[in-house]
């Protein structure tokens, strides 16, 4: 890189080429006093400053371009959060001032960004999007999600329904709950949190609760695999074994096997969130633990990772 010597040479240059023509206008006006003369000087003078005016602007044009630090930066996308309640419908059978029903809530917080509400909408939908054509945009989209909550409702309804009017009527009730959460943003990675529960009857419904982290410069989920360092796999295995061992004794002989592949199976999950304290793992009811121990987490700090996860993903940088 030149710049200012650049500019330098550049001056010198045009100082060196132009002075003549002003020497030759002294001495033709001193000698010839012609107008035709004079005329065709400052027409001489007047190509040298336009042709040296394409030069400065070339010159500054490559200096701009081979100079990063000048050009304007990449904008970096904003997730502007905003809540909204998708579809929240109910509809009971009544028996005997006993009601019986079916409910359904889907919430979704928007995050302005299209392609990414499109894709987190996929998760909220409770129809088989995969066997329809893409919507056109959102607002398609979340009417497709509430024909569909519509459908769900009326179909379990009626199922309570013969539940109830059968020769042998028995407890029936259906839930079905959704929720998409924006967490936080941190440069170009966004985290959100799914919240899923459902009711069929029996004892109890079933929860769990998924992390999602996007790069919003691919436009892609990133995924386990896509943080770890080459072959740390294995490392991190080892880590998430010996916190859950050391955490969750009395379950480890029965909901952890001893075969490593198994284990990394089980350990090794997608279902990921980074946080102040480091990186939480979750796991559901029933995966490393009964559902009276719920969801169980094992966050490894950011100390634990730095030979892990790839230094980009790490909070303090």
């Amino acid at each position: 890189m030149c710049h200012g010597q650049c500019f330098a040479v550049f001056y010198r240059w045009l100082w060196n080429i132009s002075w003549p023509y002003s020497w030759q206008a002294m001495i033709g006006l001193r000698k010839f006093h012609s107008v035709s003369f004079y005329e065709s000087v400052r027409m001489g003078r007047l190509k040298v400053l336009l042709t040296a005016g394409a030069l400065l602007s070339s010159l500054v044009t490559g200096v701009l371009a081979a100079n990063p630090a000048s050009q304007p930066a990449q904008q970096l996308p904003l997730i502007n959060p905003k809540l909204l309640s998708v579809a929240e419908q109910k509809k009971c059978f009544t028996e005997d001032e006993q009601e019986y029903c079916a409910e359904i809530r889907l919430v979704f917080e928007t995050t302005g960004l299209p392609w990414l509400d499109s894709v987190l909408l996929t998760r909220l939908d409770v129809g088989n999007a995969e066997l329809m054509s893409p919507p056109a945009d959102m607002q398609e989209h979340l009417q497709r999600i509430k024909e569909f909550a519509a459908i769900w409702v009326t179909g379990s309804y009626e199922e309570i329904k013969s539940a109830r009017e059968s020769t042998e009527p028995y407890n029936a009730a259906y839930e079905h709950m959704n929720s998409i959460r924006f967490l936080a943003q941190r440069n170009h990675l966004a985290s959100f949190k799914q919240f899923t529960y459902g009711y069929s009857g029996g004892a109890h419904g079933m929860y769990s609760t998924h992390y999602l982290l996007f790069d919003l410069n691919t436009q892609q989920q990133l995924l386990l695999s896509d943080l770890l360092q080459v072959s740390a796999e294995t490392k991190l295995l080892q880590k998430l074994r010996t916190l859950y061992l050391e955490r969750y004794a009395d379950y480890a002989q029965v909901w952890l096997s001893d075969n490593l592949a198994e284990q990394a199976e089980a350990l090794l999950t997608d279902n990921f969130v980074f946080n102040e304290q480091g990186l939480t793992f979750s796991y559901p009811p029933y995966g490393l633990g009964p559902y009276s121990e719920g969801e169980v987490r094992l966050t490894l700090t950011y100390d634990q990772l730095t030979d892990i996860i790839k230094p980009e993903y790490v909070l303090d940088n």
